[in-house]
């Protein structure tokens, strides 16, 4: 996924600085109990930012149940916070990956192993694709880039063997995937579909632009 990517999403940009005298806190290594008020605030903000973009950190610490103060502890503040949740987002993508064993046998198959590992990635990336804040994060854009070098590494070797098209772009695959996956979660948030007719319906869409017209599965 690349920032253009998100060119096409409506975003609505939101900010909610904290009290003055909440200093800062260093990055230490999250174990333990920290690990689980950490990843309990990541979870909270996706929850919450996913569903209403300008609310507060005050309203992410209740969903989090934990105090605002303890929040500002391990995010000072919003840019913090949604920094982090970027990072998580590209730590659950580089599993995603790693679960979908895309070097392992047909291409096709791999291919549908990736948009399934994808699919549960959707409350990350819908908030991820609205953030203003992100858009011209090149940092997090390159990393981005860097974490789906197995993905491109799996067009090529398709294209190569006959099973993708090779009159698209290892570029163009690789968008159609993201945009798929955003129609099939939007569908289900906006439209009501379930989680197994969207997942179906992104995988039909993803195999009909990507595979080869021979390889295509019959209708």
């Amino acid at each position: 996924m690349t920032a253009s990517d998100t060119a096409a999403v409506p975003r609505e940009a939101s900010a909610d600085a904290p009290p003055a005298a909440t200093p800062a806190v260093p990055e230490a290594p999250a174990t333990g109990a920290r690990a689980r008020t950490r990843r309990a605030i990541l979870d909270a903000a996706v929850e919450v930012f996913s569903t209403n973009a300008s609310a507060s950190l005050g309203e992410v610490a209740q969903a989090a149940q934990v105090g605002r103060s303890t929040l500002h502890r391990y995010f000072p503040e919003r840019a913090d916070l949604i920094r982090a949740v970027g990072a998580e987002a590209l730590d659950r993508t580089r599993a995603a990956i790693r679960a979908a064993r895309l070097e392992d046998g047909d291409p096709a198959a791999a291919l549908r192993r990736l948009v399934i590992e994808y699919f549960d990635l959707g409350p990350w990336y819908m908030l991820l694709f609205h953030e203003a804040s992100l858009a011209e994060d090149e940092a997090f854009w390159a990393e981005s880039d860097a974490a789906e070098a197995p993905v491109r590494a799996l067009f090529a070797r398709g294209q190569d063997d006959g099973t993708f098209d090779p009159t698209l772009t290892i570029s163009w695959n690789q968008r159609t995937v993201w945009w798929t996956l955003f129609n099939a979660w939007s569908v289900m948030t906006e439209d009501g579909a379930s989680r197994s007719d969207a997942l179906r319906m992104a995988v039909r869409s993803v195999e009909g632009v990507v595979l080869a017209v021979r390889s295509a599965p019959p209708a």
